[in-house]
């Protein structure tokens, strides 16, 4: 049935209630009761409109009096509403009295003006409850309940308005058969009423013993949304597990927006184990990537993201359809877009054109996290755009105006990226390395943070070993990490042991064997080599015994699928900076790449390869 009536704490139905109810704006109250016309203060307080659970609220205060407007919306009136309205207004032409705690009544025309307007108390409000024929829905009790908790009623009197509502809930609970959508609505008021209290764990034995019936998509998406507001710490595992098995049973039916809810909520969960589930939203993704709003696409990308779920059809679906999306768009889908795109290692040369040259045209409307997530994600996948020269122009304009603006983790991020692509910061580097900047990225009780640190580092490497025309501040010493590698390998991909395996025996024939070269060797500067070879005045290769006669050092990378991006052979940002430096070190670089190496079939071809590749064709 559409809506009642609604209260403007929270502007909530109190009678009948679904998801196409109309919330219309409250009017000022002109009948006496209406604490009169000296009203002195207006309050809005909004709050998240999803599935018509919360609604915008108007508190009014006049001389210090609290009052709540109830609105009836002008909609199709049932025999049951009218006999709702009818009950209140007998009884309030019946009251003498004004209360100091008073509620206030109007009627909406087609118009949108209020027609009339009345008050009552909380007495009267139960009374009308009580004696409204029919009884009042689980919907207008829950909504009432939660406008009681906003006005500040006591939930925990006894004889309070709010026990009294509790109370008529559990029992209709008990009498009724509830439907999924007042059951996520009821429940959700009682969670942010008291938590888990007797009428929320009844909600949730009652949605347990529902889930088995076959759910609607409306329903399942607003199940997924009322978990999510909860959190897991009140549910049964066992719930979830049936839950997502009756969703994948019906994802050939979600809508856009149930699917956008339903993928925002798995993330919110942390519900990254259901795999089969999140797999089959994604393929019904990819059929309405053109139905999806900027904020649904957003919030899709995001929680694919924080699950850690990469579809390729999905990518592909992407890049074919953002292009000319990116025009237009919302610059937060675009972040969003380039965070994932990160997040999946997928580096797309059309939409990353189609982002620079936004990027150009409207960088100064842009958010500072939306500026550096464009470029960080371009840096570290290692993609320089044709209008490059362009962008970082206009990236220099922003921080050259903005640099204050900037978180100063955020700007790193951003200025650290910039080096992967040989475009070096250094009008912005000598304020990094400032004791004030260096002061204001520090953590209140966990400092700095050895990435922060590998940061800064590799930076002031960049005005050492390639800037050496650079005259301004250094990074302090004590500043300085001794080696890059990380758990999250955010500076250098560890050695590949399968690589290095079908390596070994080759390498090991075309040099002499294993006593010719070192693996995994930490340098001086901090970098890690994964094979390292050496060779004296002569070009001759070295046993490790006679290293210290070394004249020159070949560094052998052997690099896995973990250092490309996914979609194609571009290394990534990291790797390039740490070969660069490492031939600025003296080093000779040789990359041994595996999807070149996976095509030799025989150990002669291995070995072959690898000496065309080292470059020497006489070891002694």
């Amino acid at each position: 049935m559409n809506s009642v009536a609604y209260i403007s704490s929270s502007v909530r139905t109190v009678g009948q209630l679904t998801s196409n109810s109309a919330c219309r704006r409250l009017l000022q109250a002109s009948e006496p009761y209406a604490l009169g016309r000296k009203h002195t203060q207006l309050t809005q307080v909004s709050c998240m409109k999803q599935h018509c659970i919360t609604r915008e609220c108007n508190i009014h205060l006049t001389h210090g009096r609290c009052a709540q407007a109830l609105q009836l919306s002008n909609v199709t009136e049932e025999k049951d509403h009218l006999d709702f309205i009818n009950q209140i207004q007998r009884y309030r032409t019946q009251s003498k009295t004004l209360p100091a705690n008073e509620a206030y009544l109007s009627h909406t025309t087609e118009n949108g003006r209020a027609q009339t307007i009345q008050s009552f108390s909380e007495s009267e409000m139960w009374n009308i409850v009580k004696n409204t024929p029919n009884g009042v829905s689980i919907s207008g009790l829950a909504n009432l309940m939660g406008i009681c908790d906003k006005i500040g009623m006591d939930p925990d009197s006894p004889t309070g308005l709010i026990s009294k509502l509790k109370k008529e809930c559990l029992r209709k609970l008990n009498e009724e058969d509830v439907d999924i959508t007042n059951l996520c609505l009821l429940g959700k008021v009682a969670y942010n009423l008291e938590g888990a209290s007797d009428l929320f764990s009844e909600v949730l034995k009652s949605i347990h013993t529902r889930v088995d019936v076959d759910l609607t998509p409306l329903e399942a998406s607003q199940l997924y949304t009322f978990f999510a507001l909860i959190a897991n710490q009140h549910m049964n595992p066992d719930l979830m597990t049936r839950l997502n098995r009756c969703t994948e049973r019906l994802a050939h039916r979600l809508p856009p927006t149930a699917i956008s809810n339903i993928l925002h909520s798995l993330s919110v969960l942390q519900e990254g184990q259901s795999v089969m589930l999140i797999q089959r939203l994604i393929q019904r993704s990819t059929l309405f990537m053109e139905s999806f709003s900027d904020a649904e696409l957003t919030g899709i990308l995001r929680a694919l993201a924080e699950l850690s779920q990469h579809n390729t059809h999905f990518l592909y679906c992407l890049e074919h359809q953002l292009p000319n999306r990116i025009k237009e768009c919302d610059p937060e889908l675009i972040s969003a877009v380039m965070e994932y795109c990160l997040h999946a290692r997928w580096c797309s040369g059309a939409v990353f054109e189609a982002v620079a040259e936004r990027f150009i045209q409207n960088a100064e409307t842009y958010s500072t996290p939306q500026i550096a997530h464009q470029i960080v994600a371009m840096g570290r996948l290692n993609y320089l755009p044709h209008c490059a020269n362009e962008m970082f122009k206009k990236l220099e304009s922003i921080l050259t105006s903005r640099f204050s603006q900037f978180q100063p983790r955020t700007l790193l991020n951003m200025l650290h990226s910039c080096i992967h692509l040989e475009r070096f910061p250094l009008n912005f580097v000598s304020k990094v390395f400032s004791p004030y900047f260096l002061q204001r990225l520090e953590v209140p009780g966990q400092g700095l943070g050895k990435n922060v640190l590998a940061q800064l580092t590799q930076l002031n490497m960049c005005t050492s070993l390639e800037c050496t025309f650079y005259q301004g501040p250094k990074l302090p010493y004590h500043y300085h990490v001794k080696k890059f590698s990380s758990v999250d390998n955010f500076f250098e991909s560890p050695l590949e042991s399968y690589l290095f395996r079908r390596v070994y025996g080759p390498l090991c024939k075309v040099l002499g064997g294993r006593k010719y070269f070192s693996t995994k060797v930490f340098t001086q500067n901090g970098y890690t080599v994964d094979v390292e070879i050496c060779v004296d005045e002569e070009g001759l290769i070295l046993p490790l015994t006679q290293w210290d006669q070394t004249h020159n050092r070949i560094a052998l990378c052997l690099d896995g699928p973990d250092r490309f991006c996914k979609n194609t052979h571009h290394l990534l940002g990291q790797e390039v900076t740490k070969r660069r430096h490492l031939q600025r070190l003296g080093y000779e670089v040789v990359q041994i790449p595996y999807f070149e190496y996976e095509t030799l079939q025989t150990p002669s071809q291995r070995a072959c390869y690898l000496q065309q590749r080292i470059g020497r064709s006489d070891f002694k």
